[in-house]
């Protein structure tokens, strides 16, 4: 009985860490919320995003979340000639018309986004963003990313178990 119990504590006390195990998994990355309240549209300014860009922080695995509606507006990845150019020529992956729309950064260096529709881009609805490596740092309050120490079972003075 007494080597269950000491299982038991043993079992239990990894339970109380797998949350902040957990925890630690999924702070591993940051959603943006591209242009904040603002979302995905045709800003007033047009250093808009730029501006929202500039203070922000990046990392590989980080979810950019592209708040518009669909069929108003689209996300399209670009290289940076087509980006300074507005134009969709050379696009990297499909036109993305349906929002919100997530993206995951999966590279390191510059990525360039654009709205195709109309004169959305030449308006200033067009992000760069710069992902460095390196993955998002743990919130404040978050545990660390320490191995958890579990406790080794007490010894017992009870005898063993009868084996079956």
């Amino acid at each position: 009985m007494a080597k269950t119990c000491d299982f038991c504590v043993a079992a239990a006390s990894a339970l109380i860490f797998l949350p902040s195990l957990l925890l630690n998994c999924a702070a591993a990355q940051t959603v943006h919320v591209v242009g904040d309240t603002t979302g995905w549209t045709v800003p007033s300014d047009a250093n808009f995003y730029a501006t929202w860009a500039s203070s922000k922080t990046f990392h590989l695995n980080d979810v950019l979340s592209f708040n518009f509606p669909t069929n108003v507006h689209d996300v399209v990845r670009v290289p940076k000639a087509s980006f300074d150019a507005c134009t969709s020529g050379n696009q990297i992956g499909a036109t993305i018309t349906a929002g919100p729309a997530n993206v995951t950064l999966k590279e390191t260096g510059t990525h360039y986004f654009i709205c195709t529709v109309g004169q959305h881009c030449q308006g200033g609805q067009k992000l760069a963003v710069t992902v460095g490596s390196g993955s998002s740092p743990t919130p404040a309050g978050a545990p660390s990313s320490s191995t958890p120490q579990i406790p080794s079972p007490r010894p017992s003075s009870a005898p063993p178990p009868p084996s079956s």
